[in-house]
């Protein structure tokens, strides 16, 4: 796959608007089905809403698929080092803020927590904070910081594969390796696989990275070939196979029975959504304060978890639980604002260029050792 003419916007504000719509439904899943159905991690009940707020872990797969089309456009023309440092100034500076926060307000305010028993997920150590800030925990049976936090191991993973993709110049190839990759999906099954494939391939929500990597190749009119509409077919097949066995690992796990039905519509409709945006059937451009809503979104996704839940056993016993919800929202919003304003805008560019000159040093260091070549010097 050569690089493609850009005549398309550079930023789809439709997708910032997507993006902030999934993290929010993973917000209201955690604070009012997950926190209190399983690990004690909530002991404030929303039996009503929890019906439908229940289904919200389906953000995580439009996640996925935004994930798959942002991160093929942003590997456009790159090197695999400017690749490498787009991505560790975007994760790393909110991702820092969001595990010491969180590390912070567990252990001075969570373990004399109020209202029952206190899930042991909210009690971290030192060293599972530690090693959470690398980000790479998820691959070494590190337990999460934080319960969402295990989306970041499959995304790291994802970074990874594009990385090598981009190193052995197999962009060109893309549709070669997403079919091997969709064949592998296929073979692995859509149940969760411990094995260095599954870890390095996650067969679970491949489908969904895949999709939006496709949808990317799709929205230019010289990128619309048959095998590419075969391919995303093959990936919406595929991801309507993992999410009916998702909806059964949800069921399992909380003991509740999960329709599946609402799976397969919620992933029906991302692929939907990504194909009117891709294709530009519908546009937001008019909106451009859209792209705030979407640059808060992922300082949201990683602070407002575990601090909501320490927020509900302390306050939980003493305050209306919606007015308590209220704040919970709110308090995490503007959580996440302040990341996003104080950290990433500030030390996002200073970490580049600090890496880029490590990486500048090492270069050097690897030159020198080696030498000049034979018959110089």
């Amino acid at each position: 796959m050569e690089p493609e003419p850009r005549k398309l916007p550079l930023r789809f504000y439709e997708i910032d608007l997507l993006r902030f719509l999934a993290a929010l439904s993973v917000v209201l899943y955690h604070y009012t089905y997950r926190g209190y159905m399983a690990d004690h991690y909530s002991p404030v009940p929303f039996a009503g809403i929890g019906r439908v707020t229940k289904y919200g872990y389906l953000g995580v797969e439009l996640f996925f698929i935004i994930s798959g089309y942002v991160v093929l456009l942003s590997a456009q023309g790159k090197t695999v080092r400017q690749f490498f440092l787009s991505r560790v100034t975007r994760l790393y500076p909110a991702f820092w803020a969001a595990c010491t926060l969180t590390f912070l307000v567990e252990r001075l305010w969570g373990p004399g927590a109020a209202g029952g028993p206190v899930g042991a997920g909210l009690h971290p150590t030192t060293g599972q904070y530690l090693a959470n800030l690398t980000m790479l925990h998820g691959f070494f049976g590190v337990p999460d910081l934080d319960t969402a936090y295990w989306t970041l191991t499959i995304e790291i993973a994802f970074y990874f594969l594009v990385s090598l993709l981009i190193g052995y110049h197999l962009l060109r190839h893309l549709d070669l390796v997403l079919l091997l990759w969709l064949l592998y999906v296929d073979l692995a099954g859509a149940a969760p696989v411990a094995s260095p494939f599954a870890y390095l391939f996650f067969p679970q929500y491949a489908p969904y990275f895949i999709a939006g990597m496709l949808f990317y190749l799709l929205q230019q009119p010289q990128g619309r070939t048959w095998l590419r509409y075969v391919l995303l077919a093959v990936a919406f097949l595929l991801a309507l196979r993992s999410s009916v066995a998702r909806a059964g690992d949800v069921a399992a796990y909380f003991h509740d029975p999960t329709a599946w039905q609402v799976g397969v519509g919620a992933v029906t409709a991302f692929f939907l959504l990504f194909y009117l945006v891709a294709f530009r059937k519908i546009s937001f451009g008019r909106f451009p304060w859209l792209a705030r809503l979407g640059a808060l979104t992922y300082p949201l996704y990683l602070i407002h978890g575990n601090i909501g839940f320490v927020a509900f056993h302390r306050l939980g016993p003493f305050l209306n639980k919606y007015a308590l919800l209220g704040g919970a929202l709110v308090g995490a919003l503007l959580a996440a604002y302040a990341i996003h304003t104080l950290v990433e805008k500030r030390l996002s560019k200073p970490l580049g260029a600090h890496i880029n000159r490590w990486l500048t040093r090492l270069d050097q260091g690897a030159d020198a050792a080696v030498g000049p070549p034979a018959g110089h010097g």
